[in-house]
């Protein structure tokens, strides 16, 4: 079968891989779409998180085409969506069910040391029904589901706030994963949602999902008037918009940090101690997470609406790529590996 391999930094390559086959406890599904995450870009830039040789690629769905014996509640024909989360089983944070804490978790899942979903065929190891593979209802489009990854991590952002009903809520950034902020937080309740990004395009997104926009840090004053903000959500990647979040988020509120950094930030953490801030990174997902974003997608809570923004085969990924680096272009480029259309 055909699959894009990472050669090194800004280097894929369509090639010819072993076709994957199902244990007693796996599935192998036939990939429909696969979506280009941010972490991606992190590994086609600077080569960060895997090796040369891995098949990328972990926001996707598929149909089952074989399922080992020992699979219940999923079989052949069953089009799903899955965590790409493989977690040891055995460590402290696996017992309590935190599988994005694992440590193993990121060295053995799929896409992070086992194949990706830039390929026709992709095996999901250990397929439990509703824990890491999910059914997705008919009405649900292959593209909708792939966004299910996404938006399960902010689903699991905005849960590690304890109050959202009524707040007035800051994303800073408006890629894929602000979106799925920006929708998690409206299905919640916060009483005002506001992004700040520099790209019309996905000012324009945000719109639809039903933020207040703001083009640029320096109309966040003015947008919030004499409104205090409760919390910030840190999903650019931009090391000053990041320390720039202690001066916009009031006393006593919290900022959670999503993104993803190839810079470090300096900052003084007095302000954290003088303003009794809360500083909360946010890493993946649980399964009830995961689950929660499928249930989202399933009732029409988030949509897909603006965010697919282009769509290419297996054999242009480099295009792909291309196409999402560029910002005031794209938001997600999904990736069809069994074809486009």
């Amino acid at each position: 079968m055909k699959a894009a391999v990472f050669k090194g930094i800004e280097q894929l390559a369509v090639e010819d891989v072993p076709e994957p086959e199902a244990g007693p406890d796996d599935l192998v599904v036939s990939v429909a779409v696969c979506g280009i995450c941010g972490s991606d870009l992190h590994t086609y830039q600077h080569g960060s998180f895997v090796q040369p040789g891995q098949i990328m690629g972990h926001e996707f769905v598929g149909s089952v085409i074989a399922a080992g014996d020992n699979v219940q509640g999923l079989q052949v024909g069953d089009r799903v969506t899955a965590s790409p989360i493989v977690p040891c089983g055995h460590c402290a944070r696996c017992a309590e069910g935190r599988f994005n804490l694992c440590a193993e978790a990121w060295t053995t899942g799929i896409a992070y040391g086992r194949p990706g979903a830039f390929a026709e065929r992709l095996r999901i190891p250990n397929a439990v029904a509703g824990q890491n593979v999910f059914k997705l209802p008919d009405h649900v489009s292959d593209e909708t589901g792939a966004t299910a990854e996404p938006l399960a991590v902010a689903v699991h952002a905005v849960r590690l706030v304890p109050e959202i009903e009524g707040t007035t809520a800051l994303v800073l950034g408006l890629g894929t994963i602000g979106q799925q902020v920006v929708q998690v937080l409206k299905a919640y309740g916060a009483g005002r949602v506001i992004g700040v990004d520099i790209s019309s395009l996905r000012l324009d997104a945000a719109r639809e999902f039903g933020a207040e926009t703001v083009d640029g840090m320096d109309g966040v004053a003015a947008a919030l008037g004499d409104a205090e903000v409760d919390v910030v959500f840190e999903c650019s990647g931009v090391p000053a918009l990041a320390t720039a979040a202690l001066g916009l988020v009031k006393g006593g509120g919290t900022i959670v940090v999503l993104a993803l950094y190839d810079d470090e930030i300096s900052f003084n953490p007095t302000a954290l101690v003088q303003q009794e801030i809360k500083l909360q990174g946010s890493i993946a997902y649980t399964s009830d997470d995961f689950a929660e974003a499928v249930r989202l997608l399933t009732s029409g809570e988030a949509k897909v609406g603006p965010l697919i923004t282009q769509r290419e085969a297996l054999a242009s990924v480099m295009d792909a790529f291309a196409v999402q680096l560029e910002k005031d272009r794209s938001l997600k480029v999904v990736v069809r590996p069994n074809g486009v259309g």
